[in-house]
């Protein structure tokens, strides 16, 4: 869907002109819509095939390829060759715009349909808010952003959005490893799966349903936390090696465990805390199963 821009609405510098064909190196280019950025995606993905061949151009390993049957997720579409791509990201498209079929199943539909029920409310209710006033709680300058961000002073509020970026961080590890794993057996790569969806579930929806039901602290009474999703560092993976990189899954998963465990002992700490202690201590188990015991810690 295209649409005009507001009158008001002044570009900030011309867009830019699209990359030609000689150019060897990215840079930023222009598109109109998210379902032309993907389209382009598409046209490039069947010129390298054209001119390499499927064989030289989709060399990853397939058994890194997320498969319905391990993310039980039936829709999923498991990228191998160039007919596989393009039906994701037709999907992709459909799911995303409903530009190229019905749009009420696609995330433009649902989030319309959101909208259309939230302003019923608003007609029947003018004080109806169904969400909680929170800020981003970081715990201190994100490295990637130059604008100073909001810091929660109160200290149970930190210490629960510290668990909630470190639960996070364990998160992007695991899929991380799955994704560029090595020699893993599949009880190994079902394992990191698991342990990513416990995550999610388990310990990351807890600990932020518990942040927005904190204070953010004496610089902004009228708000509560939220989570920033906060990263210290480029993500990238720990080491090819299978055995060194579960020894760091599993450690970083403890730690997480541990803290989640003493935070919950405390007073004033919402009982969801004590939730994702048990799922983290449940997952941090499940991977140092994987462990050489001669790597385990003493």
């Amino acid at each position: 869907m295209e649409r005009v821009d507001a009158a008001e609405f002044v570009p900030a510098a011309p867009p830019p002109e699209p990359v030609a064909g000689p150019e060897v190196m990215p840079r930023l280019q222009g598109f109109l819509t998210v379902g032309h950025l993907y389209r382009g995606i598409e046209q490039g993905l069947s010129d390298l095939a054209s001119r390499l061949g499927e064989p030289v151009l989709f060399v990853g390993e397939p058994r890194a390829q997320a498969t319905p049957e391990r993310f039980r997720w039936p829709q999923l579409i498991a990228v191998t060759d160039l007919a596989s791509a393009r039906a994701a990201l037709d999907e992709i498209i459909e799911q995303g715009e409903g530009a190229r079929g019905d749009w009420r199943p696609a995330h433009y539909g649902r989030f319309f349909g959101i909208w259309n029920e939230y302003q019923k409310l608003r007609e029947q209710d003018p004080f109806f808010e169904p969400a909680r006033p929170v800020l981003p709680a970081f715990t201190q300058q994100p490295y990637d952003l130059e604008q100073p961000q909001p810091q929660s002073a109160d200290p149970l509020t930190r210490e629960v959005a510290e668990l909630f970026n470190l639960g996070y961080e364990v998160l992007l590890q695991l899929l991380t490893r799955f994704f560029t794993h090595t020699d893993e057996t599949d009880e190994q790569l079902d394992a990191l799966v698991q342990a990513a969806f416990g995550l999610m579930a388990g310990v990351l929806k807890p600990l932020g349903t518990a942040l927005t039901r904190l204070p953010f602290g004496p610089e902004s009474p009228d708000h509560t936390a939220g989570p920033a999703f906060e990263m210290y560092y480029q993500m990238g993976n720990f080491v090819p090696w299978r055995n060194a990189a579960w020894v760091l899954l599993s450690e970083r998963a403890a730690v997480l465990s541990r803290q989640c465990a003493e935070c919950a002992r405390r007073d004033g700490v919402p009982a969801t805390v004590s939730s994702a202690a048990a799922a983290a201590a449940g997952i941090a188990e499940q991977l140092a199963g994987h462990v050489p015991q001669y790597l385990r810690p003493a």
